[in-house]
């Protein structure tokens, strides 16, 4: 088939078709469009892994990918990775520095901020519409009950 009539076809009308024909669908997808050959990568020269020896000589404008690949002795990494992060540059603070305190420790409150805190339980009453006024002894003049009074 060619192109044009499989862009008018549309994919479900295709998609019917192929799965109604009784031959594979391999078969079909390979006679309507051929498959481009792939070249395979090219190959690059084997180079000896990096021993400790190279890590001596690394300088900060070294080439530090050879001591990341794959198969590079673990210790060999860790050390060119020191000498790496050794470098100065890498220890400017930026501007998150303000988070590296540690937050897990509890400033105690002062005694100002607790005389602050003092009114928060009356404007929560009165918020939530709690009256707190069950709670306190009403006064004399306001129906309190009268000793003496059978």
């Amino acid at each position: 088939m060619s192109a044009d009539v499989l862009a008018e076809e549309g994919f479900l009308r295709r998609w019917a078709r192929m799965k109604s024909s009784p031959e594979p669908v391999e078969e079909a997808l390979a006679a309507e469009a051929p498959v481009p050959a792939v070249q395979p990568p090219p190959v690059e020269e084997a180079r000896p892994l990096p021993t400790l020896d190279d890590v001596a000589r690394l300088t900060p404008e070294s080439d530090y990918s050879a001591f990341v690949a794959k198969g590079v002795d673990k210790a060999v990494q860790r050390m060119a990775l020191k000498k790496l992060f050794a470098d100065p540059n890498f220890a400017v603070m930026d501007g998150l520095d303000i988070y590296i305190a540690d937050y897990n420790k509890a400033a105690p409150l002062t005694d100002a901020m607790l005389a602050s805190l003092k009114h928060a339980p009356g404007v929560l009453n009165r918020l939530l519409g709690e009256d707190d006024d069950d709670d306190d002894p009403p006064a004399e003049g306001e129906g309190a009950p009268t000793q003496g009074t059978p």
